[in-house]
């Protein structure tokens, strides 16, 4: 509760988002090759990071295609520390009261895409969605690319839950709710 509030009295444009840890950033770059060097930030919360090409904690929608029920879909890659060996759940929904569309899912695999100048074309996700994402117990670096499935914006956290492990990243989805399927 304490974190929600801090959120709300800074506002999720106040947050600062670190760096990926650099024995990541090999793999970050490549989950989004057509980021520069300077995109390698990332949210952060314990063990526990979210690159997902933010800003601040807020992501754009820019490019992002959508799926057949007009749900934003972007590229995300979690990675869990070594410092924690156990299995992670993540989970994530738009804050404050239930509303349509308002839960996160997520696709195990994302995509691979391909750089050709200025043209970034990506495979065609399955559109398999779940509403919680597993990362497996391990000794290193656990990385998972994932494609979030967004209904619409807002703030929202993805909570990460295993054992003696409960933190919550703030992810910020800016612009309005109109012109989208559904609200």
């Amino acid at each position: 509760m304490a974190l929600l509030a801090l959120l709300l009295a800074l506002g999720p444009w106040d947050l600062r988002c670190p760096s990926m840890p650099a024995a990541v950033q090999p793999a970050a770059r490549a989950f989004v090759p057509w980021a520069g060097p300077g995109a390698q930030r990332a949210l952060h919360a314990g063990p526990v990071w979210l690159h997902a090409l933010s800003s601040h904690t807020a992501i754009s929608r820019d490019g992002d295609d959508t799926d057949p029920q007009g749900y934003y879909l972007h590229r995300a890659l979690i990675a869990v520390a070594p410092s924690h060996r156990g299995a992670v759940t993540l989970t994530g929904a738009r804050l404050g009261k239930p509303v349509v569309r308002g839960r996160l899912g997520f696709e195990r695999d994302a995509p691979p895409c391909d750089v050709a100048g200025d043209v970034v074309s990506c495979g065609v996700p399955s559109h398999r969605w779940t509403s919680a994402l597993h990362v497996p117990a391990g000794s290193g670096w656990r990385l998972v690319g994932t494609m979030l499935r967004i209904g619409r914006t807002g703030c929202f956290h993805i909570t990460a839950a295993g054992a003696r492990l409960r933190v919550s990243l703030p992810l910020a989805v800016p612009g309005p709710d109109w012109g989208t399927p559904g609200w």
